[in-house]
């Protein structure tokens, strides 16, 4: 695919970047109350535009918020191609969460609860007059929105378009794990499951994702450690019957071997290659991300 499209998007999003924040310009933050937090969102609509025309839901990846930088270059690029777009910021058990997860803090979200967050959501845009809404995951945020529609946590997703899913093979978990913690995952997974049955117990001091000294919850970290079922964008496609888009990065040095591991494309399945682009889409390849993906809402 080649690259194309305008610097002006990306350089505001390399300037927002800098300060540690990236917000599309006429972005409007968004709040709703779910289970007993406060969720935020960035609410991008194209210059006199509504949402009766649809909306694409934007989920983040691991542990980052809803204006980091692919997620407000992808809707400055999408809103001068005409669409309306939602970056969310998943609580990850946080109430009020805005910026990057603070490592400091307990975490003992699982993946069902962030799904329902999506699923909230999928309601709010509906609610707010959107006649249709698509739903596109960067990273571990495509997994989960695989996830999501793997298991109909929501019903209300016409597309899904996956940037750069992550996938799941229990020997590279395992491997990485060791490498960034130095310590064997499975001993790690032993004593979560000890702890399981005790009632609020927490693994304390333990390499977590981004994480390198953290508290979790043994459910937690079982849920995130655990299961290809779940976490695995290639296994579940097979149970996604809506159509989907995968985007893969040419140059992904996050998500190694995704293009071997996918199902052939079909009329359900469509997948692009952005040749020569990073895990993030920076520079000037996040326009070739937002026509793919554009081309493919409009469809």
């Amino acid at each position: 695919m080649a690259r194309g499209g305008t610097v002006r998007s990306l350089l505001a999003a390399l300037l927002w970047a800098a300060l540690g924040f990236v917000t599309p310009a006429q972005a409007e933050a968004v709040r709703i109350a779910h289970d007993g937090r406060t969720l935020n969102g960035e609410l991008a609509v194209p210059d006199g535009g509504t949402m009766s025309g649809g909306l694409v839901i934007l989920v983040h990846g691991t542990l980052m918020h809803g204006r980091m930088e692919i997620m407000a270059a992808l809707q400055e690029a999408l809103s001068e191609r005409g669409i309306a777009s939602l970056a969310i910021t998943l609580s990850l058990g946080v109430d009020n969460r805005r910026g990057p997860y603070d490592c400091a803090i307990p975490y003992r979200e699982t993946l069902q609860q962030t799904v329902r967050e999506i699923g909230a959501w999928a309601r709010w845009a509906k609610g707010r007059g959107a006649s249709r809404v698509d739903l596109a995951g960067h990273s571990r945020g495509g997994a989960q929105a695989a996830f999501a529609l793997a298991t109909a946590a929501t019903n209300d997703i016409r597309r899904l378009i996956l940037i750069a899913p992550t996938i799941f093979g229990p020997e590279d978990v395992a491997a990485a794990y060791a490498a960034t913690f130095g310590i064997d995952l499975s001993a790690r997974i032993a004593e979560a499951r000890r702890l399981q049955s005790a009632p609020g117990a927490d693994m304390r001091g333990v390499g977590f994702l981004y994480c390198r000294a953290a508290t979790v919850s043994p459910q937690a970290f079982l849920d995130t450690y655990t299961g290809a079922e779940r976490h695995d964008t290639p296994t579940l496609l097979q149970r996604i019957s809506v159509p989907t888009l995968v985007v893969i990065a040419g140059n992904d040095e996050v998500v190694r071997g995704l293009g071997t591991r996918l199902p052939a494309a079909s009329d359900r399945l469509r997948i692009a290659t952005v040749d020569g682009a990073d895990h993030f889409f920076r520079d000037l390849y996040g326009d070739d991300l937002a026509e793919a993906v554009a081309t493919f809402v409009k469809q």
